[in-house]
């Protein structure tokens, strides 16, 4: 297998009845139903109303032969191929706020991530706490409270000396309310930013 060759996507299942609890389960069962193609199947994640597959394959073309198989898990939601994108600071903030709220963490993360490279001083320690926030609920999804938990209370010290208690409509300390009380309360709890 030659991975330069393979395009990356992200794949949504439809999500009726499956929690992180199942992520395990779910990405075992998609690489056996897949096995006979030239396919990685990185990680799942599960969300409230979808099943994110991290998949990478070597012929476009078998994009169909994939979904058919995946069907036995669940229907199809929607295909992203993974591709760089540039986009302006304030586009990629609202892309980043759109996936977070919709539960795609890891896109959202990515997004903050184009930002944080350019960024510098107290933003740059704010928007890692935001990334870090991101990448604790992509554990979440895959059923790895332990590291969410711990990934959280990093974020948590990215915060501690910060000013701005709002970012491009992003309310800091709403933030920070609700993750201390997930921290205190060790219950993982989805939000809205």
């Amino acid at each position: 297998m030659n991975k330069h060759n393979f395009c990356r996507y992200m794949i949504y299942l439809n999500n009726l009845q499956f929690t992180p609890a199942d992520a395990e389960f779910i990405l075992k069962k998609s690489r056996e139903l897949t096995n006979s193609l030239e396919i990685i199947i990185r990680d799942c994640r599960i969300a409230h109303n979808f099943i994110e597959l991290d998949l990478s394959l070597e012929k476009k073309e078998n994009i169909d032969k994939v979904l058919n198989f995946l069907k036995k898990i669940s229907s199809t939601k929607e295909i992203i191929e993974v591709k760089e994108r540039h986009l302006s600071k304030e586009d990629a903030i609202k892309r980043a706020v759109v996936f977070f709220n919709d539960e795609k963490y890891w896109w959202s993360h990515e997004a903050l991530e184009m930002v944080w490279k350019d960024a510098g001083g107290q933003e740059k320690q704010l928007l890692n706490g935001l990334i870090l926030i991101c990448a604790a609920f992509v554990h979440f999804q895959k059923n790895e409270n332990n590291i969410c938990f711990s990934i959280l209370e990093r974020a948590m010290v990215k915060f501690l000396n910060l000013k701005d208690s709002n970012y491009y409509g992003i309310n800091i300390n709403k933030i920070k309310i609700i993750i201390r009380e997930i921290l205190e309360n060790k219950k993982i709890l989805t939000f809205k930013i």
